[in-house]
Order: structure tokens, then C-alpha cells, then sequence
């Protein structure tokens, strides 16, 4: 357990003879095990995973939840007594259903009780409780920066008065056992918020990246060539402010982007093996751009089909929680191909738990879409329809100029913005942006590269000269 996370239950201690916490417990976990078979081991971090997101989003900022063996515990800052039981409860019960319908995880099953300790038995409970030495050898515990237990007997040593005191910030703060410097604040700004913070920014994340392989997928034959980034226009704000990830393939004398590439190839696995890939090549080209310095943004697409179940979306998100959180500011996520007939509330659990991982959300939609209703408590930002080959060749038909300005009327009573990618003529480019579209990729904007282009200034003028 990191020193700020220690830091952040004195702090919700301080002035307290006692605390109420909710204590999680797995059960039927040898069942999921023999379900899982040799991807038990992976299987059972993303489990972890999952669930540690999950609760995170419907606890309050200053409660604090630790892993445990077989669980987790959560401190309430603010909840005693029947309100606090009364949480834990509605925790359980949440949580329980979240896992309902996997495949691998219908028989998994949390139980959680809710205990009233004082500050001397919530060391003992403690150091029983959280799971040592099993993720991490004593060297890395040492590089990140992991404290003894020995910091929790100094709860009971040290008096109401000195615990208070650490509710006033930096002054309060015990300093870190011999021989382990105190992390600069940058690490912690994250954690100290209350959110979730699985991968520790010290650790370069493209070491996690190489280690990919062990998660429990197959690999089929990749069906795309290579995967290239498109830069992204803002028309409003005159910017070149993203790269759209993206799969390429040569095919009867041009480029196809996306699920094209895969030629018809329906097989959920090598779809989800496609997203998998763009996902860590799209956090290798910014990770190999912030090496040099230089800034740049990346938009992530991802198929509704990969993410929809939550053994699937854990297998997911392990691949996003690999990039730092202060970082994931410069990600925006897209999800494609949405059915029509998609559960609103499966819907708005999966945008809310992606929120996480990006600072924008965008869900790509058909031309001509107007009804934006199931997305009403979704924290979208940008909708995104793309431009069809023969439309880049042959101009767009009166029919489809009318829907899309219909659509971008519609996106704008949202309060949403407008994008259209694969824009690869000049003239769908000004009416884009007559109808109100104000965020445009394809050849027009730019070439295919090989790295996410910096964020950069780019005026329609220029724009324009650099068409030709």
C-alpha cells in the first residue's frame, strides 16, 4: 500500500476515536477459477480491476478503498452507523448485479459486512487484511515507493491531537520510513482526488505495454496491414488538437480504414484482437511523442461489440489503464458501431466507466442520425459520422447533404459537437463546415503518419492552400 493512500485514511481518522468501514468479500472464487482455467491468473486481476473501478465511481471523494485478501475494505469519511450499512449494502447489491450475464463471472458473488473499529483494531484488522507481497517483490516495492505496516502501529501511538493534524495538508504528513523518499506530489494529485489510480506514473508504461501478451486472448492472423494516425482539425479553434488511430489496408487500388479492413470478417475475436492492437499502438505513438517532448492527443476507436460484456471491457481496460492518469487527458475515446436496439443502461455504464481513461467520449453514429435520446446520460462529447469512399469521389448526393445537416442540427441541440472523418475532398470539407460540423479528419487535413502529428496551430486558409 502506497504512502498516499495511508496518508488519505489517517486524514479521514483525524479528530475520530472510531471509523465505520465496509468490508467486501469474494465468494465462489474456486468456481470462476475452474470456469477460467489457464486464464484464471489473469482472469482474477481483472476481476480486481473491474470492481475496484466500479466501486470507486459510487463512493464518496474522501472515502478511501484498499484491496484486501479475497476483497476489499472501504472507509466511509462521512457515513456511521445505519447510513454506512446502509451503503455497503446498496454496494453489494450493485456490484453483484454488475457481474451478472459473463460467461466466465456468473458465479462470482461478493458479500460485505459493515464493522465499527476503533483506531488501535483498525491496525490489527489491517495488517491482517491487505494482500503483502504477493504483486510485487520487496525491490519494487522499494522503487514504488510501498511502506511497511509499521506506519499503521503509528495510529495507535499517536494521539487524537498529532492525527488531526494531518487533515491540514503537508504539515500533518508523517514522513516516510528510512530509506524511501517521499514521492513528489505529481504522483499522488490523482489518488488524492479519490480516483482511481491503477498504474503508478513512475513506472514507465512502456514496459507494461510489451508485457500485452500475457492477457488471456488469442491472437489470430492480424487481417489489417498496419495502423496509422490521422490527424484531426478543429475548425473552431483553427488547431490540429488529435490523431485518429486507425487499422489500414490496401484494397483495389486505395487505402480502407477501420472494420473495412477486416473484408466482411465478422469472427469476434479477431475484432476484438483489432481493437486490443490499436489501443497499445495508439498509446505507443503518444508515449514515443511525450518522450520527445512534444504534445499530441490520440482518439481510440473501439468496437460497442469488444467492450458490451464486462469480462470483455476488464480485458479492455486493462490495456488504457497502462498510460498514467495526469496523461489520459491527452486520450479520447470512440465507440463504434452502436446497435440501435443497445440497452440504455448497459449503454450509460459503459461511457461512464470509460471516462476514466480519456478526457472526451465520442460514439460514432450513421449519416443522417437525429435521434440522440438513448445518449441523453451519457457523458458524450463529440459524435462522429464518417464520409463513404464514393462520396469522396463522386460529391454527396442531395439526399445525404440534407441529412447531414439535419444531423448536425440535432448534435447541436445536444450541446454536443460535430465531427466528420474520412473527409478527402476540399468541397465536403467547406460544407461540413457550413452545416455546423466543426471537427474534421482525411486527406484533406492531412496525410497518413506513421506517429501522432503535435498539437499545432492550423487556420482554414492554410488549410485550403495545402489542398490546393
Amino acid at each position: 500500500m502506497s504512502e498516499a493512500v495511508i496518508e488519505r485514511i489517517k486524514t479521514v481518522l483525524a479528530g475520530r476515536s472510531d471509523i465505520d468501514i465496509g468490508n467486501f468479500q469474494w465468494v465462489n472464487l474456486d468456481m470462476v477459477k475452474d470456469e477460467a482455467g489457464e486464464q484464471w491468473i489473469a482472469v482474477r486481476s481483472k476481476i480486481y480491476n473491474a470492481a475496484s473501478l466500479f466501486l470507486e465511481k459510487r463512493i464518496g471523494k474522501q472515502d478511501v478503498l484498499i484491496r484486501c485478501r479475497g476483497g476489499f475494505i472501504l472507509f466511509f469519511a462521512d457515513l456511521v452507523g445505519e447510513q454506512a450499512a446502509k451503503k455497503t449494502k446498496e454496494l453489494t447489491d450493485s456490484l453483484n448485479h454488475f457481474f451478472l450475464g459473463d460467461r466466465v463471472l456468473r458465479n462470482l458473488e461478493i458479500k460485505a459486512e459493515t464493522q465499527s473499529l476503533s483506531k488501535s483494531e483498525i491496525a490489527e484488522f489491517v495488517t491482517k487484511s491487505v494482500e503483502q507481497g504477493k504483486l510485487e517483490t520487496q525491490d519494487q516495492a522499494k522503487k514504488r515507493g510501498a511502506v511497511s505496516m509499521s506506519s499503521w502501529r503509528d495510529l495507535e501511538k499517536r494521539g487524537k491531537g498529532e492525527a488531526a493534524t494531518s487533515n491540514t495538508g503537508a504539515k500533518g504528513a508523517s514522513p516516510p520510513p528510512d530509506g524511501q523518499p517521499k514521492r513528489p506530489r505529481e504522483a499522488t494529485v490523482h489518488d488524492l482526488h479519490g480516483g482511481h489510480q491503477p498504474h503508478d506514473p513512475f513506472i514507465d508504461p512502456t514496459e507494461e505495454l510489451e508485457s500485452l501478451s500475457s492477457l488471456p486472448f488469442n491472437v489470430p492472423k492480424a487481417e489489417w496491414e498496419d495502423i496509422i494516425f490521422k490527424p484531426c482539425w478543429d475548425s473552431l479553434h483553427g488547431y490540429i488538437t488529435a490523431n485518429f488511430c486507425l487499422p489500414r489496408r490496401w484494397s483495389n487500388g486505395r487505402y480502407i480504414y477501420g472494420r473495412a479492413v477486416l473484408m466482411g470478417n465478422d469472427d469476434e475475436q479477431v475484432l476484438e484482437t483489432m481493437d486490443h492492437a490499436i489501443a497499445v499502438a495508439a498509446q505507443r505513438g503518444f508515449l514515443n511523442m511525450h518522450a520527445n517532448g512534444q504534445k499530441c492527443a490520440v482518439v481510440i476507436p473501439v468496437h460497442y461489440q469488444t467492450v458490451i460484456s464486462v469480462q470483455d471491457r476488464i480485458r479492455y481496460f486493462s490495456i488504457l489503464q497502462c498510460v498514467p492518469p495526469p496523461m489520459r487527458k491527452y486520450f479520447y475515446i470512440r465507440v463504434d458501431d452502436i446497435p440501435n436496439g443497445a440497452p440504455i443502461g448497459q449503454m450509460e455504464e459503459l461511457f461512464r466507466s470509460m471516462k476514466l481513461f480519456g478526457s472526451n467520449l465520442l460514439a460514432k453514429i450513421p449519416p443522417g442520425t437525429i435521434d440522440f435520446g438513448r445518449f441523453a446520460n451519457c457523458p458524450i462529447a463529440i459524435y462522429s459520422t464518417s464520409i463513404e469512399m464514393r462520396w469522396n469521389d463522386r460529391g454527396l448526393p442531395d439526399g445525404v447533404i440534407q441529412k447531414l445537416v439535419q444531423q448536425s442540427i440535432s448534435i447541436r441541440r445536444t450541446s454536443r459537437r460535430a465531427a466528420l472523418t474520412q473527409v478527402d475532398s476540399p468541397d465536403i470539407l467547406r460544407f461540413g463546415i457550413d452545416a455546423g460540423y466543426e471537427i474534421f479528419t482525411g486527406d484533406v487535413v492531412g496525410k497518413d503518419q506513421s506517429r501522432p502529428m503535435p498539437l499545432m496551430p492550423l487556420s482554414l486558409q492554410a488549410l485550403m492552400q495545402q489542398t490546393g
